[in-house]
């Protein structure tokens, strides 16, 4: 809630608490909605992988729904997961990928990467305006030191004054 505390009394925003993963319908016209549901920690999507995976792919499914009755713009946040254990580097926007749809991660990359089928296929079928943001490695000032991301990890290292965790040999590269 801090982190919305300053968009609460404005007349245009109404934070609506729910599982994405149950239909919405409003009686109101929305707008715009920007989907930012499902945990990007791995510790925590893999805390409860069919959760997850509904989230991304039920949930949105609801959201484009919900876009679709109202003509409203949709902005998906998306991840670099859909790229899996990318073979190439960087990512173009033409890189389809090498995903392992079985693994343990499985259902954040696959579940944003069907999310993201959904979206284009209503683009493309013109039942909704939609935006894809693939989010690259995201950290801020609110961030769990014990996240299990790249950025929270180094950091959290370097303050306690541990050794940094770097896997292979050291020359990898990230986009």
């Amino acid at each position: 809630m801090e982190n919305i505390v300053s968009m609460l009394d404005r007349p245009r925003f109404r934070l609506i608490e729910q599982d994405i993963c149950r239909p919405l319908d409003l009686a109101e016209p929305v707008d715009r909605i920007f989907n930012l549901a499902c945990a990007a920690s791995p510790p925590r999507y893999q805390a409860d992988p069919i959760h997850t995976t509904r989230t991304c792919v039920i949930g949105t499914l609801n959201l484009l729904e919900l876009a679709a009755r109202n003509n409203a713009r949709f902005l998906q946040a998306s991840t670099s997961e859909v790229y899996g254990d990318p073979e190439q580097h960087p990512q173009t926007e033409d890189y389809v990928g090498h995903v392992n749809c079985t693994g343990p991660r499985a259902c954040y990359d696959e579940g944003k990467r069907t999310a993201e089928t959904l979206c284009f296929d209503y683009l493309r079928t013109e039942m909704a305006d939609i935006r894809v943001a693939r989010i690259f490695n995201t950290y801020g000032p609110r961030m769990d030191p014990a996240d299990g991301r790249i950025v929270s990890n180094l950091v959290m290292q370097a303050l306690e004054k541990r050794p940094l965790t770097i896997f292979g040999d050291g020359l990898q590269t990230r986009s």
